[in-house]
Parts: structure tokens; sequence; C-alpha cells
């Protein structure tokens, strides 16, 4: 109902939408973006000037990087709030980043704020991303102190005015104020700044606009767009402007909020409320087809995320914990940084040049590097005294799931093992795999250079091992001499390192040889795997037995497992594979046939970085298929399926038809379990075709109108199919973005089916019994306007070769299973997670050090997630999720040495403390809420 009040009042903020990178690259952006801010402190020398740039604080850094000059001065605007920055430390996609990173971007900026001491802008400004995500109103009601949040793309036709109240879910207890722009975040940048009388009418035409959206008259007016500067002129030329209906004034979104809730207050005024997601391509261009464009981006990404927060992170807490160890904070915080200005929309999403996303991988390599050594310093710490004989092995589950789960350790070559025994004593079954010799030196030496050599080496120390054997092979007929240097992380016995130079000198002297083949190897191990449970973010004990005696049995070796190269069974299914490549599995627990599993599907693309534009004809058929068993054992076995897959070359020049023939191989390894109806499938393909798309399929047995995806913080419950409509800025699609998996329920029966991935986010349920999860998309334009799908430009028309991913190798990984709907979401949840994150192994002596790891939390409810567990300001910090859509109660258990647990916000304010009683805390959540505990 619209406002009784007559007196209009439009807020003109004046910004700049700074994307980092995009069709220029960062430092050509930063030039532009110096010219910028000098002007800025110019301006607000002369007038009080405000200015929004872009809800970000990492312009700081760019700046301050070239104008530390000018750091007091633009720190002082800021306090003044002349000039706002922040919340975020970038602006983030929000379908492709994970859910931690949500909350580091946000956290890092805060840690900014703190080092420069300079206020954020408390509102979640995402001016121009691609749809939103139910996690926004569960992170700021959750985590924050925020305002609201401010949205543009995806937002469709059920959103009627410009303030409405936003849930996560519609059982969520908490909510936010959402503000919606119905003309996006430039709805008046092309304000003049040279005459009065137009920019009167220009105003007042931004004000018609948005009188339809408007429940009173309160206007926002956006003046700026992407990279544009300040207009100063306007603030003075306001004063010109007379409307007796009309008061126009520069202000901040923050004065607009705070004046819309005083109307709102005023009025009585309830806005509607909505829950869930947004991502309609009704009123603005979606572009969710950036889900799949340059994959390998997302790929990289979902792997560094997992390093950091499953592996690097927890691990460095126990050892800070247990072993008094310093917690590589700089590090952590350092690789966060690194992959999170990876994050903005057009460099994840993989639309922008060539070179932008050249430069990305510099900073996927530092944060990956920096999380790599992170493990492996604990991998160091924790290692097996090579001088001792391994006892147990301790595994590290980086997963919420306690189902039985693979994992690997090794052992010393011809170690004695039979099977292991759990802490409650149950045997399982070992499978040996491979037995490996790491190499940390291989040399062929003149003499003379290995003369030079002898001269640099002090002592036992090679690189980072210690000489621990020295093997010399003397072929003196060929004058070639072997030595060959057994070497380890610790020094093992006592070993006469100037002999071994002086002889070693003697023989060089001798004049017989003419070579010296050194080789440098850290021993022999052999590997090997097991299926266990495991306790959550967690790790489990697992004695070593050397002989099994003959009234003991091992359950697991009971269990069926038939395996030939065309056919595998077990107690879940049985599979057969076909002539054409593909597989049908028959589920043994809902007696149901999946008859047409895994087909591949390449289609034509005349789109470009932003959207798919489909153009036929349609590939499926692979060709020379070869299927040979890899692997096969009490544990699991793998079937390599090698295959060609004949299909177009690219499209003609008018791009109106499929021409050319290539050949791509196929390389594809199932791995089937002896005791689990997951099937992990691994497939590498070297790309010679442009201008397509490649999916696999998985036709169903039956139909659903609806998925379960998950999502940050979740899953949620979408239509297989936007609704249908003939008002369309972009062709809508079923196309939808995922995290870890997908499942289709069958409305009629009692099957479904979960298809898991791993970075591979772009996924589509077709006809609702078609479940195509995209491998591969190759573009060759950052955008075009001549397709029917899209018929506008979504950015600078600009060749992008790159993107067409040409003469490539891909290696995509995915798992399957085929379940009853009668399991829980967290049975779909648990598969995924230990698809998707392998444990991390330790063998171990059995003395006392190796007795203090136990949990450091607990969690008695499996709908309750953890979602990473840390070090802050030297206390542990774990963030937790109820992954229900209805409320749950849980108790965590947390280490004797724990004296107070507090509930907090992102930024550290407490929100309550929380009661303990014999290291226990019970905690009630609210459908789909966040936690954030802190443990001192």
């Amino acid at each position: 109902m619209k406002s009784k009040s007559s007196q209009k009042e439009a807020i003109i903020v004046p910004h700049t939408h700074w994307d980092r990178e995009w069709y220029k690259p960062f430092q050509y952006f930063r030039a532009n973006l110096i010219k910028l801010i000098d002007r800025l402190i110019t301006i607000n020398r002369k007038q009080d000037y405000y200015f929004m740039l872009d809800g970000q604080t990492i312009v700081l850094e760019d700046y301050f990087e070239i104008r530390k000059e000018n750091e007091k001065e633009l720190l002082e605007l800021i306090k003044k709030r002349k000039i706002e920055v922040g919340p975020w430390y970038v602006l983030p996609d929000e379908w492709l980043v994970g859910q931690e990173s949500l909350i580091r971007n946000l956290e890092i900026s805060y840690n900014l704020s703190k080092r420069y001491n300079i206020p954020l802008m408390k509102l979640a400004y995402l001016p121009d991303q691609f749809g939103h995500s139910r996690a926004i109103p569960q992170l700021v009601a959750d985590l924050t102190d925020f305002s609201g949040s401010i949205i543009w793309r995806g937002v469709g036709e059920e959103i009627k005015t410009v303030p409405f109240i936003w849930k996560g879910n519609k059982n969520s207890i908490k909510s936010i104020l959402g503000i919606y722009m119905p003309f996006g975040y430039g709805n008046a940048a092309h304000l003049t700044d040279e005459n009065v009388e137009e920019l009167k009418s220009q105003i007042e035409t931004c004000v018609k606009d948005l009188e339809n959206f408007s429940p009173f008259p309160l206007y926002l007016l956006m003046n700026g767009t992407d990279h544009q500067f300040p207009k100063e002129k306007i603030s003075e030329m306001l004063k010109e402007i007379k409307n007796e209906n009309l008061e126009v004034k520069l202000g901040s979104l923050s004065e607009f909020i705070e004046k819309l809730n005083e109307r709102m207050k005023k009025e009585n005024y309830v806005p509607a409320h909505y829950a869930g997601e947004f991502r309609s391509s009704e009123r603005a261009p979606l572009l969710q087809d950036t889900y799949s464009s340059r994959i390998w981006i997302k790929q990289w990404n979902q792997k560094i995320e997992d390093l950091l927060v499953h592996y690097a992170e927890p691990l460095s807490t126990y050892l800070s914990y247990y072993y008094s160890f310093k917690y590589p904070k700089t590090y952590l915080n350092l690789a966060w940084k690194w992959l999170l200005k990876n994050h903005p929309h057009d460099s994840i999403c993989g639309c922008s040049i060539d070179q932008t996303h050249e430069e990305m991988k510099s900073r996927f390599y530092w944060s990956e590097s920096i999380a790599n050594v992170i493990l492996e310093n604990f991998l160091e710490k924790m290692a097996l005294d090579e001088s001792a004989k391994p006892k147990e092995i301790i595994i590290f589950n980086p997963t919420n799931s306690s189902e039985p789960t693979y994992f690997e350790f090794d052992l010393p070559l011809n170690f004695p093992i039979k099977t292991i025994t759990s802490e409650e004593g149950q045997k399982y079954t070992i499978q040996p795999l491979y037995s490996s010799q790491e190499k940390i030196l291989d040399e062929k030496m003149k003499p003379f250079m290995l003369k030079s050599g002898l001269k640099l080496l002090p002592g036992r120390k090679i690189i980072d091992d210690y000489i621990n054997e020295v093997i010399v092979n003397k072929d003196e007929e060929n004058a070639i001499c072997e030595i060959k240097i057994i070497c380890g992380k610790k020094p093992i016995g006592e070993l006469d390192i100037d002999k071994m130079k002086k002889e070693l000198k003697e023989m060089i002297n001798s004049g017989k040889f003419k070579l010296f083949h050194i080789v440098a190897t850290r021993g022999v191990k052999q590997k090997y795997a097991s299926f266990a449970p495991l306790k959550p973010w967690s790790f489990t004990r697992f004695s070593i037995n050397s002989s099994i005696k003959t009234n003991e049995i091992d359950t697991t070796t009971q269990k069926e497992f038939n395996v030939t190269k065309n056919a595998i069974s077990n107690n879940y299914y049985t599979v057969k594979f076909k002539r054409d490549g593909s597989f049908t599995l028959y589920d043994k627990k809902t007696k149901t046939e999946y008859s047409l599993l895994h087909q591949f599907e390449d289609t034509g693309d005349r789109g470009d970085e932003y959207t798919y534009s489909f153009i036929g004809p349609v590939k499926t058929k692979l060709s020379k298929i070869k299927r040979r068993i890899i692997t096969k054992g009490e544990v699991f076995a793998v079937v390599e399926e090698k295959a060609t897959f004949k299909t177009f070359k690219q499209l003609d020049e008018k791009r109106e038809k499929r021409i050319g023939k290539t050949i791509i191989d196929v390389v594809t390894h199932f791995t089937f379990y002896k005791d689990s109806p997951r099937i992990d499938i691994k497939t590498k393909i070297f790309n010679t075709a442009k201008d397509h798309r490649l999916r696999i399929t998985f036709s169903l047995p039956f139909s659903s109108k609806k998925t379960y995806t998950s999502t940050h913080f979740g899953y949620i419950k979408r239509n297989s199919y936007p609704k249908e409509t003939e008002n369309y800025v972009e062709k809508p699609s079923g196309i939808q973005a995922q995290k870890r998996w997908i499942r289709v329920e069958n409305e009629k029966g009692e099957e479904a089916f979960t298809l898991i991935n791993k970075g591979l986010p772009e996924v589509e349920l077709v006809e609702g019994s078609k479940l195509c999860l995209t491998l591969l998309r190759s573009v060759g334009w950052l955008s075009r306007s001549d397709f029917p799908e899209r018929p506008m430009h979504a950015g600078p028309f600009l060749y992008t070769p790159g993107a067409q991913e040409e003469n490539k190798s891909f290696e995509f990984e995915y798992s399957i299973v085929a379940h009853s709907k009668n399991e829980s979401i967290v049975y779909s949840d648990n598969f995924s997670e230990n698809a998707c994150l392998q444990p991390i192994s330790i063998v171990v002596s059995n003395n006392s050090e190796n007795k203090k790891i136990e949990p450091i939390i607990t969690n008695s409810n499996p709908f309750i997630r953890i979602s990473s567990l840390r070090k802050k300001d030297g206390a542990i910090i774990v963030t937790l999720y109820n992954l229900s859509e209805k409320g749950q109660e849980t108790t965590i258990q947390v280490p004797g040495t724990i004296s107070k647990v507090n509930q907090i916000m992102i930024d550290g304010t407490v929100v309550k403390e929380l009661e303990t009683s014999e290291n226990k805390i019970k905690l009630s959540f609210d459908p789909i809420e966040i936690k954030m505990i802190k443990l001192d």
C-alpha cells in the first residue's frame, strides 16, 4: 500500500562499481583506481563530498601499495564517513565460492578495519552478483550486525517493492531487510554534471521509474557504474534545483536504509516476506552458464578451499593445542588472501580476457603452496621416527561423516601386516596397493661436478633430509659409478660423513669413472588401503596386526564382491557395462534398475563466456572401447575404460552449424568398493574441439519436478526447471549451481539417486529424469549478442581464444550413489564428503607422546555439521550449522582444559556465554541456523 505522504525524497549515492580485473587485467584497472581515489581526495579538500567504494576494502590495499603517502588522508576521510568501504574484502561471486570463503572474506575485511582503525559499511552490498544464494540472509542474520543486504540480479516478479524481508528458508526464525534495486546499481549513473535543468529532468525520470516499486516516496538513486569516476559538480548543482514536491540530496546507502526504517515504522508498513535464493532471469541476465566457463578455475578453487578448511587449519589447530606448536596464523591469512583475490565474479566465473585468468594462476599456486607446506609440516611433526617400529595407524577424518570410508596409509616395505583393528576391537581388511621410492635427487655428474658438489656438503644434511646410508655400485667396465643415498627426515644411527667424502674423492681421482649417477631417495614404502568408520573432524586409531589367528574372522571378508571387467557386484548393487561405454546398475536395496548411466553428451555452443547457446546435432557415441581391470582386492576394484569420442571440430564462420571432425580421447576409471554403495568415477580427456559443451548424463528410471541440491551451509529444494514465462531478459534454463552434490527422489516410489562432484558446479535435471553434469564448456568470446538465449551484450565484444580450452588435458572426478529416499539428507551429505575429502594417515609407535590426540570437539547430532575448526586470536573457533529445515538440538563436548565457551559473530563480538557441564555444551539450532563458537 502506498504512503499517504506526498513529499518525495530522493537520495543520490555517488559510487563506483570496481571490477578489480575483467576486460582489462588488474594492473590496468589499478592505474585507474589510483586516479579515481586521488581525485576523491582532491575533491574533499575543496568540499564535503560522499563516495562509496563498491563495498570492498581490498581497494585500500591496492591504492596504498602505490600511494602510501596518501594513507593518512584517505583513512581520515573514511573515519569521517566521507568515503565508505566494506564490509567485504572483495565482492565475491555467491555460487562458486565456498561457505567458509564468505566468512573469511568478511573476517579479513574486519581485520583491515581494525588495522586502519576505520568503520565499515554495515550492509551486505551485493550489487552485481549473478543471482543470490540463500546463504546471504543466513550469514547476515546469524553472524553479523548488518542492517540488511542490497541486491539486483536474480530477483524476479515475486519481489514487488524495494524493501522486503528476506529469510534463508521458509522455516527460518531470523530474517534480514532486503533492498532490491529494480534497475540495477547504476540507475542514476547517467546524471549530468553540466546542466541543472537537464539534471533535474533526469532525477525526476529516475524517481518516476522507481515509483511502482516504492511503498512510499523515498527513492534510491545509484549515481555510478562500472569504473565510473565521481561527478563532484552534482553536489553544488543540486542546490539550484527547485521542486516543491521532491527533496534531493547526496547521501549514503546507510542513510537511505535509516530513513527507510523510519518510514516503515512511522507508517506501520510491513514489507512482504521472501524465503530462499534468487535465480530468475526475468528482469536481468542471470549469466549462470559461467558455472562452467574455464572449468579449471572452479576445480582449482575447490581444491584449495578444501586444503585450507579441511586439512591445513584443523591439523594446525590440533598441533597447536596438543603439542604447543605455533599456529601458522600469518601463513593461513596470506593463503586466504591470495585465494580471495580470485573470488570476484569476473575472475572465478571465467568471464574475462585470457590475461586476467592467466594471472589468477599465480594466486592459486601461492595459496595452494602455503596450504601444502602447512600440511607437510604437520605430517613431518607426526611422522614415525624411522628407527622406531610401526605399531599404530592414526587416521584424520576431515569430514562430518562417521560412516565407513576409504583411506590409505604407508608402511615400510615387507613390514608384516594382515589386518588392522579399531579401538573397539573390530578388525578390518587391508589391500596392498603399490610400493614407492620417493626420489629427492637423480643426477648424472662428471667427476669434476661431483668433486665440486662434495665441497658443498658440510654434513649429513642434503636439501631437507639427512643421509642415513650410502651404497656404491661400481661398473668399471663402462666407467660408471652409481651412488645410492638413503635419506630420511631424521638422522638414524651414526655416519662418518668425512670418511664417505674421502672415499668418494679417491674414486674420482682414480680416473676409473667418467660418470657418477647420484640417486637420493627417502626409502621404500608400501601403500595399503582399508575401509572403516572414522571419527568426524578427529583422529581414529588402528593397531597393526601382523598375523591372523584361526579363531578370528574378519566380517568384511564375508561380503559379496565379484569383479570382472564387464560386471561388478557387491551387497548393494550389480553393475554391467554396455557396448556403448555406459552401464546399467541394479540397486539391490530398492530393487530398481538404472539402465543408462554415464553417457556422454556433446553439443555445439554458439554463446559466450556468460551464456550457453545450443546448436546441434548432439553427439553421444563412444567408439574403440577397451576395458580392463587395473586394481582388484579385498577393499576395492578399479575398471579402466579407454575410448574415443568423435565430434565436430568447431562452428562455421556464420556460427550457424557445426563443422569439421575431431576425436577426443577418453580414459575413465570406475572405482567400486566392496563395502559401499558409492561408485567413484575419474574421467580424463584431451579436448581437441571448440565451440562445444561436454556433459556426462545419468538417466533415471523415475521422474521428479524437484531436486535437493547442496548449497552453502546445507541444501536447497529447487524446481528442476524454472517457471514458464514469456517475459525474460535471458532465456531461463534448468542449469543450476551445486556445491558437492545433487539428489533426485522418485515422487511416486522409494528410489533416490545422489550425484557427487569434485569442483564441477554446473548441473541440470533434464525433463525430470536425466541428470547432466557439465564437464567442459568451450567458447571463444567474452561477450556476443547474436544468439537467441541472450540477444544483448553482457560485457565487451572481445575475442578470448583461451576460453576454448583447446588442446588441453582435463581430469574430472564425480561419484554416484543409488539409494532409498528414506535415507535422510545426511546420507547424501556424508557420502559427498567421504568422496571428496580423503583422510590423512600417520603411522606411529605406541609411545605416550602420540596418545595425546583426542577430539577437540564431538557433536551428538548428525544434522549439526561442522563447517570449520581453526584458531583465531589464541582461541579455537568452531563454525557449525544446522543441515535440517527443522530445529535441532545437540550436545558438543570439548577438552577439559577449555574454561570458557562463547557464541560469537564473525567480527568477534560475543553473542552470549554458553553454559558448560562436565565439558559438555547443549546447543539449540533454529532451522538452517549457523553458529560460531569460541573455545578459550
